[in-house]
């Protein structure tokens, strides 16, 4: 609420004043940040790729979308190479080229992975640009000499879902027990490696009802081989079907109250471990990558779109890699209708929302019509505020 007054205590004024609690009267507040969001979103300094090479996977996820996509959706030679050329010209006047390899499971077209990495790292050299990766992997797939070429590969950062022990883990990935067992020795084996070669490791524990001990059992196999690193960070997923994006989880899901209380309890729980824990709130630049001008999907047959969670469907696509005239490829990708284009978090339900510079809206898709929006970051706030405070 806007008030005006006098204050005795001049040093206390201007602290308050630098730390933004006091702004003059004639300031908007809410103008600024809407400002800086806009030029966020208009940014071309950072180019972003989410890549998936194929659709294909070698696991059957039992909460996953696309675990039913044929597995003959892997891209052909042509359309990586209309990829490189779309990023060198792409490229002109950016800084930064970021890919993030999904899929399916990228790890099956790990040699491609590795040719599209090496043309990437020549254009950027060739424009003077910094180039490095991320990848979405389940990790069944990682050898000690894939872990060994993570570097070389430029890849910063390696998000890996383990939802649960190896029972758990066996009947939710749809794989015998014997592999479960074997896979998840090999994880912890090498988790020092991972880490050492990517320098962030996020292992993703998908909860619901039917799996409640979930994280706990996965931090307690990482403890007891002595894997306690600050570059892990373990951190629950949320299965939930709220924004049409699968249409039938089949497990027995967390309402947003649960999913928030068994949060804050594995929180306590990684610090008795003697884990660092990430997520604490704070001011973010963009939501998520849909909105930003310079961010691009492209699926296994080259289509062009911007919501990642839903690449290797119609949605969002609005263009193509087409590798005989990448020209027109630049046109379509040039437009200022593209998807999520018009999304703004001040002009929408969110903009009267004490956290709106935190959360940005949430999930941009789930401001369609046909969707709700449901905030995460209400969700047991004082409780995480009041965690981080001690272990931030």
């Amino acid at each position: 609420m806007a008030q005006s007054g006098s204050c005795k205590d001049e040093a206390l004024l201007r602290c308050l004043y630098a730390l933004g609690f006091v702004v003059p009267a004639d300031h908007d507040e809410l103008a600024v940040q809407r400002a800086v969001f806009q030029a966020t979103k208009a940014s071309t300094e950072t180019l972003r790729f989410t890549i998936a090479p194929t659709m294909a996977c070698n696991l059957h996820c039992s909460y996953c979308f696309q675990q039913d996509f044929a597995p003959c959706k892997t891209m052909r030679p042509d359309i990586e190479r209309g990829i490189i050329e779309f990023a060198r010209r792409k490229l002109e006047g950016c800084k930064t080229l970021v890919v993030q390899w999904f899929g399916g499971e990228p790890l099956l077209r790990y040699k491609r992975i590795v040719a599209m990495t090496e043309a990437f790292q020549r254009v950027c050299a060739e424009r003077g640009v910094n180039y490095y990766a991320e990848i979405l992997t389940n990790g069944v797939l990682l050898t000690p000499e894939i872990i060994a070429n993570l570097p070389k590969l430029a890849v910063k950062a390696i998000q890996i879902p383990l939802d649960g022990d190896v029972d758990t883990y066996a009947r939710r990935k749809g794989v015998s027990r014997e592999r479960a067992q074997a896979y998840h020795d090999v994880l912890v084996d090498h988790m020092h490696a991972l880490v050492d070669a990517t320098g962030s490791v996020t292992i993703r524990i998908n909860v619901d009802r039917e799996n409640p001990a979930a994280g706990y059992d996965v931090v307690r196999m990482f403890k007891r081989k002595g894997c306690v690193d600050p570059r892990i960070d373990f951190r629950l997923g949320f299965l939930n079907n709220r924004d049409g994006i699968v249409d039938c989880i089949p497990h027995d899901c967390l309402s947003d109250v649960e999913f928030s209380d068994t949060e804050a309890e594995f929180r306590r729980f990684l610090v008795e471990q003697g884990y660092r824990v990430y997520g604490e709130p704070g001011p973010r630049k963009f939501p998520c990558s849909a909105p930003l001008r310079n961010n691009f999907t492209i699926d296994p047959t080259g289509r062009i779109g911007k919501c990642v969670p839903v690449i290797g469907t119609d949605e969002s696509v609005f263009s193509c890699i087409y590798p005989d005239d990448i020209a027109r490829t630049m046109r379509e990708t040039s437009i200022s209708n593209a998807p999520y284009s018009d999304f703004d978090p001040y002009g929408s339900v969110c903009r009267n929302c004490e956290l709106l510079p935190v959360c940005l809206g949430s999930c941009p898709r789930s401001h369609a019509p046909e969707h709700s929006v449901i905030c995460p970051l209400k969700q047991g706030l004082a409780k995480t505020l009041a965690f981080y405070r001690l272990h931030g």
